[in-house]
């Protein structure tokens, strides 16, 4: 994948690309610790080249610097992704990749809007990390209930 080919600056996910990215997630975190760390990533990609793209993920994803990836930075870096451009369908596509252990792909546009980003005096990121764990809490509190 690499390029984009749709301007289409929504950034919420489709309930099934969402849902897909869960379970991405959720097959890094073998050990249901709500977290991903490098080693269990590294084990995800079983190749020579696991630590290079664990190492290009954490630098692309884990937006705090913690060493972890939450369910909510992984959920905003796919928000991000959509936001600067690429369609569900490229989305979608490239989440099928890393579901069968492929390669993480660098992404250039949204590597770019992250630096920009962070440099800004009022950063986006750190809001849609906090809009996803409050729609996260919703969820789990709607399941609750029922």
């Amino acid at each position: 994948m690499g390029l984009c080919s749709s301007m289409h600056h929504g950034t919420d996910l489709s309930a099934s690309l969402r849902l897909k990215a869960i379970q991405i997630f959720q097959k890094i975190d073998k050990e249901n610790k709500g977290v991903i760390d490098k080693k269990t990533t590294q084990q995800f990609w079983q190749s020579n080249f696991a630590k290079i793209n664990t190492d290009a993920l954490f630098k692309a994803v884990d937006f705090d610097n913690s060493g972890d990836i939450t369910i909510q930075e992984w959920l905003t870096f796919w928000k991000i992704v959509k936001k600067t451009g690429y369609t569900e369908q490229e989305i979608n596509e490239e989440l099928d990749e890393l579901m069968q252990g492929k390669a993480w792909v660098q992404f250039r546009v949204v590597d770019q809007f992250i630096q920009v980003d962070k440099n800004r005096r009022r950063s986006q990121i750190p809001q849609i990390v906090m809009q996803e764990q409050m729609l996260t809490l919703r969820k789990t509190k709607t399941a609750e209930i029922k």
